[in-house]
């Protein structure tokens, strides 16, 4: 294969995006997720010590998009340790959900 053969098969499929650039993608991601977590821990930490309540929205989203992320990378890569901890992380986004409704319910009454 000449030169111009292996670049056109690489960017062919990569669908035409470079492996530097997808790494950086890969790592800002990887990065979002550490922060997303570290800012639900200060806004529960918060809550806590100011309010004496836990509150449970900012883990519902954080725990959906964790486990989005795993998901996607199940269907991708098809390990079945990415799927057990996609269901892992939608059953933490579930209960923290019903933790966030119930709470709801109480200010209400």
């Amino acid at each position: 294969m000449k030169k111009d053969e292996i670049l056109n098969a690489s960017r062919k499929e990569h669908r035409n995006k470079d492996l530097a650039e997808m790494e950086v993608v890969y790592q800002a991601g990887s990065h979002a997720s550490r922060v997303g977590a570290l800012v639900c821990c200060l806004l529960s930490l918060l809550s806590s010590v100011l309010a004496h309540t836990m509150i449970y929205s900012p883990w519902v989203i954080y725990f959906s998009i964790i486990a989005t992320q795993w998901l996607v990378r199940f269907i991708k890569m098809k390990r079945k340790s990415d799927l057990v901890l996609t269901v892992l992380f939608f059953v933490i986004s579930i209960l923290a959900f019903v933790g966030f409704v119930s709470r709801l319910l109480e200010v209400r009454i």
